[in-house]
């Protein structure tokens, strides 16, 4: 069957995943199918290191999995009550995180954090957010963004975005408003936690009656088997998870004691496919597959490989394209000194990798499946991208000319 592309407006229902995320004209433009860590697509097969933006944690196509989910697919699914099955799965999750009392499930990010700030108005009789991070796609965030197209004023102006962990930021956001209902944060972005900022974090929430929300979005089932609040040993009032949870597998969580929790009792959030059964046994399976073991593994992978990067990235000569990785268990992210040379040199480095059948998009998903074949042309790729850099007749305007990406957050038109 011919594909129509402009059948889909941009192309895609994901702004990360877009054609104009990708060097134009030399990137594959959709995927056919997939296994392990390759890709598949109208341009022929890729090691594909952002494995679906994330929840991707073992592998595309994990056989084990498959044949779960297809088990309980045979007992059926959308049941016009509730099933025995979502509250046996919430009760292993709250056993696997070790947090929390109770759990609302749902299919993606945005509907778990959503959920969570409509809870935490609920239960706090306020109106305003501070968030730090991504969060989703609904209208409370995005209104803080400069993708805010469609959301009232009004909307926006109940958000306060802070400057990652700035605590600076964070103190000055609770002392300028009084009305906060709460703060989310993803507890890390793309590096290790700063765990005097989420200390801070909590203790302000709760001198100014405000709930913590972490945004366990991306953390949660990477970095640790209990997410970031094992890994950080900080504790907030809600947690939300999604992604990895089931490895690609559409399920998220809302998580907390029930005494908030519990407020779900008169909270609208309700839809038919919250508790889908194929989503929970995804979850059902991972929490199994995804012992210490599995992390034990995942970490040491992900350190020899940012380490690696970052030695590449030392060799750069020129301070204009100077490169350096951060990272946390099961994910890394490039990023470029000069802020105004990350567009151009995300460009390259992507048609570099592009070349070697390598796809990626500034950050890499570690999944188990990733071979050592797959590390090693990673490393080679980006070996070769840095001895042109440092190439004396190197010219970034030259090498990106007719091929730029397009950063998902830019200016409003």
């Amino acid at each position: 069957m011919k594909i129509k592309p402009d059948i889909i407006p941009d192309r895609s229902h994901t702004f990360s995943k877009a054609y104009h995320q990708y060097p134009a004209g030399i990137s594959p433009l959709y995927a056919i199918s997939a296994k392990g860590s390759k890709l598949f697509t109208d341009k022929g097969e890729y090691t594909d290191w952002s494995m679906g933006l994330g929840p991707v944690i073992k592998g595309y196509r994990f056989d084990d999995l498959d044949n779960y989910i297809n088990s309980t697919l045979r007992k059926g699914i959308a049941y016009s009550l509730p099933s025995s099955y979502e509250f046996e799965i919430a009760d292993k999750l709250i056993e696997t995180i070790q947090f929390g009392e109770q759990v609302r499930f749902a299919r993606n990010g945005s509907d778990a954090t959503s959920a969570a700030v409509r809870l935490a108005r609920y239960v706090t009789g306020k109106n305003k957010i501070i968030c730090n991070g991504y969060h989703g796609w609904q209208d409370w965030y995005i209104g803080s963004t400069s993708r805010r197209y469609g959301v009232p004023k009004q909307v926006s102006d109940l958000t306060i975005k802070i400057d990652s962990f700035s605590l600076e930021s964070l103190e000055i956001a609770f002392k300028n408003n009084k009305d906060i209902a709460c703060l989310i944060i993803e507890p890390m972005i793309g590096d290790k936690p700063n765990l005097d900022f989420l200390l801070q974090a909590k203790n302000l929430c709760s001198k100014y009656k405000a709930l913590l929300i972490f945004d366990e979005c991306w953390t949660g089932f990477r970095c640790h088997r209990t997410g970031a609040i094992g890994y950080t040993g900080i504790t907030p009032d809600l947690s939300c998870y999604a992604k990895a949870l089931g490895n690609g597998v559409p399920v998220s969580a809302v998580v907390g004691n029930k005494k908030i929790m519990s407020g779900y009792e008169e909270v609208f959030f309700s839809f038919t496919h919250a508790s889908d059964p194929i989503g929970l046994a995804a979850a059902d399976f991972m929490m199994d597959y995804l012992d210490d073991a599995f992390y034990k593994n995942l970490t040491s992978k992900t350190k020899k490989i940012h380490q690696q990067i970052n030695e590449i990235f030392s060799q750069v000569k020129n301070k204009q394209y100077e490169l350096y990785a951060t990272s946390y268990p099961g994910k890394i992210v490039l990023s470029a000194s000069d802020q105004n040379m990350i567009i151009k040199l995300k460009t390259f480095l992507q048609k570099e990798l592009l070349s070697d059948n390598i796809l990626f998009n500034m950050f890499l998903a570690i999944a188990e499946d990733h071979t050592n074949d797959d590390i090693e042309n990673l490393l080679k790729a980006l070996n070769s991208a840095v001895e042109k850099i440092n190439d004396d007749n190197f010219d970034i305007d030259k090498e990106t000319k007719g091929i730029l990406v397009k950063p998902v957050f830019r200016a409003q038109k």
